[in-house]
């Protein structure tokens, strides 16, 4: 009976998966953080070797450079993990937040399948992780001046990613206990979900906005992709490279969304009510940003309003009472303003040299705006909803004989 590849990866991959189920839980830990750590690189290797083995070469096989476009693409995944990356021109440090997710959800799956449900396999699964990206860091940063600071970076940003992503799929497999959290007060934890909600809802008023920008960018994404010319691997691996950094095109569009906007080097501005351009690299990607201010694009900050007071709206039950709202409201406007700062920061770096060593928006000014145009939505529903009751109050007690 003839045998073909992808059967004898598939009879391997059981094989696999039957010995790990098999392991003790803490070694399922330390499998699910190294195996976790391998997967991610291999994201990064195998569209960079794929890249540069189809470049043409003289020397053949012989004279590619699989070293060095291996080097590349780790220090690409360790940028995931927010250690910049070095050169003698200049110094990369935009996270490619595309990779970082898909670390996350590496992590995330593997838990799900293979981990125990005990602290003791997510604390285990949680360290290999780190513990392999920090030896990476250390291993490729070895002669840098900031050698040590590089790799304590790099464990604290994978202790970060790992540690959610691990629980995840850990309470996915096995499901999780919330006794403690009936001991927390009633307005901290609606106001935790409502700012949480809250985040959520506008990340994805952006991610909407984002699609729509791109779509009237179209052409000039296009173009730009066409002066490029690459061939049909360049083409794949140009591709992968911008989804990584389409997530970080939504949070601009976030900040976009504040009416402070971003900005991409020193003289370009994005905002609803300027948009100031200078000659930028050829980066299709950056086709998907605003090409248009003013009109009524100023008031766009109002879009966060009226999400903010939406996603009050739907907790209204829970927030009938006035102390709980406003502590409730206080609360979520904090968990807001903390998540705003969060993403900005993880948005904002050196996206290269030239015009592109400072890109993205003002961390800490995007938070205090954006957690003051959520205030106003909560503000503006608590008012509304309070009208109409006080008006259904008082026709019922008029038309009552």
């Amino acid at each position: 009976m003839s045998r073909s590849l992808a059967g004898d990866l598939r009879a391997l991959a059981v094989r696999i998966r039957r010995v790990l189920e098999g392991v003790p839980g803490w070694l399922a830990g330390v499998l699910v953080g190294v195996q976790a750590a391998a997967l991610g690189l291999l994201a990064v290797l195998a569209p960079a070797w794929a890249a540069i083995a189809a470049a043409p070469a003289s020397g053949g096989s012989v004279a590619i450079d699989w070293s060095g476009a291996a080097g590349v693409a780790i220090k690409l995944w360790l940028l995931a993990h927010t250690v910049p990356i070095e050169t003698d021109q200049a110094t990369f440090s935009l996270v490619p937040l595309g990779l970082t997710f898909v670390c996350a959800a590496i992590l995330a799956a593997l838990a799900r399948r293979f981990a125990a449900k005990s602290w003791g396999s997510w604390l285990l699964a949680v360290g290999s992780y780190a513990g392999v990206v920090a030896a990476t860091a250390a291993v490729v940063w070895a002669g840098s001046g900031a050698h040590g600071s590089l790799v304590v970076r790099a464990a604290v940003a994978a202790v970060v990613i790992a540690g959610p992503s691990v629980a995840w799929g850990i309470w996915r497999a096995h499901g999780a206990e919330f006794g403690w959290v009936t001991s927390v007060p009633p307005a901290v934890r609606i106001g935790v979900r409502l700012g949480l909600g809250s985040t959520a809802l506008l990340v994805l008023t952006a991610s909407a906005v984002a699609v729509v920008w791109a779509f009237v960018g179209s052409y000039a994404m296009a173009d730009a992709a066409s002066a490029l010319g690459p061939d049909a691997v360049g083409g794949l691996s140009l591709a992968i490279a911008q989804t990584m950094y389409a997530a970080v095109i939504v949070v601009w569009m976030l900040a976009w969304l504040t009416g402070l906007g971003f900005s991409v080097g020193e003289t370009n501005l994005y905002a609803p009510s300027v948009v100031a351009t200078d000659a930028l690299p050829t980066i299709p990607i950056l086709g998907a940003l605003p090409n248009a201010a003013g009109g009524p694009l100023v008031w766009a900050p109002l879009l966060v309003v009226a999400v903010a007071a939406f996603a009050w709206a739907t907790m209204r039950t829970a927030l009938s009472h006035w102390r709980s709202a406003v502590g409730a409201g206080l609360v979520a406007v904090s968990v807001v303003a903390l998540a705003l700062w969060a993403l900005m920061a993880l948005a904002t770096g050196s996206g290269g040299p030239g015009r592109l060593a400072v890109v993205g928006p003002d961390p800490g000014a995007v938070a205090v705006v954006g957690a003051a145009l959520v205030a106003m939505g909560f503000a503006f529903a608590a008012a509304a909803l309070a009208g109409v009751v006080w008006a259904r109050g008082r026709y019922s007690g008029t038309t009552t004989p």
